[in-house]
């Protein structure tokens, strides 16, 4: 395990006592990086969820089922989440799989502050929003797909990485590729990050942003935890949405 990987293992228990510039720092400076990436494809559409604090509210603008465009609320509210760090807005959603073909549910799943804590809650009522997002070029993003728990029960998992294998099994440096996946991949598919714990996500917010700021790279996916692994999100830069999605039809469930 080469140096980066050591320093990270032993810190990512313990990431409240770790500074992002810190973990980005280990990151750059880590030797021969292997970022497997994979084409969502023009044609292809991404669903996203936004749920209603009121029952009564209601969205009206595009940009109020998008990434968040409001300074103000990025200042003050946005924390880490699992691939943008501190103040920083970013699109999440989700895409087909071969369990889930409705993307939306994932982003359901993932979204809902109900479900998270769903035998708290008896008779309620929630509304949200689902907005659909149609591909209308060609995406490539980092895919991780080296997670021991998603590649138990995840078709696309198992696969992508097969499809991978075939480029760098061969190599010298396979082993280490395969470390690096690995670790990577089980950060971004950590189960354990409770309310108030958003620091847990400091190594795979970094990890998305060294890539995006250091290749042509904007997007990733990864397995969506709340769906147990079967479903499969994404995270894109702003302006990847503004250059290569269109939005195609937002529609409220109760």
């Amino acid at each position: 395990m080469n140096n980066t990987l050591k320093f990270l293992s032993d810190v990512k228990d313990r990431l409240e006592y770790v500074t992002y510039e810190q973990v980005h720092q280990a990151i750059a400076d880590m030797r021969d990086k292997f970022v497997p990436t994979a084409i969502i494809k023009k044609g292809a559409y991404i669903d996203r969820v936004r749920v209603h604090k009121e029952l009564t509210d209601f969205f009206y603008k595009e940009e109020d089922v998008s990434y968040i465009h409001d300074s103000e609320i990025i200042e003050k509210y946005v924390g880490f989440g699992r691939a943008n760090k501190e103040k920083q807005a970013i699109f999440y959603g989700a895409v087909e799989s071969p369990e889930i073909d409705q993307p939306r549910v994932v982003a359901y799943f993932e979204t809902s502050p109900l479900l998270k804590e769903l035998e708290k809650n008896n008779n309620v009522t929630e509304l949200f929003t689902v907005s659909r997002w149609r591909v209308i070029e060609d995406i490539e993003v980092v895919e991780m797909i080296f997670s021991d728990e998603a590649l138990k029960v995840s078709k696309y998992t198992q696969m992508s990485l097969a499809h991978q294998l075939q480029h760098y099994q061969h190599l010298p440096l396979a082993k280490e590729y395969e470390e690096q996946g690995r670790f990577f991949s089980n950060e971004f598919s950590r189960s354990d990050v409770r309310p108030g714990e958003d620091f847990k996500y400091k190594i795979t917010s970094a990890y998305a942003n060294y890539i995006w700021e250091n290749t042509k790279l904007k997007g990733i996916t990864y397995p969506s935890v709340q769906s147990s692994y079967l479903g499969q999100n994404v995270a894109l830069l702003p302006e990847v949405v503004d250059s290569s999605l269109r939005l195609e039809a937002p529609r409220r469930f109760i």
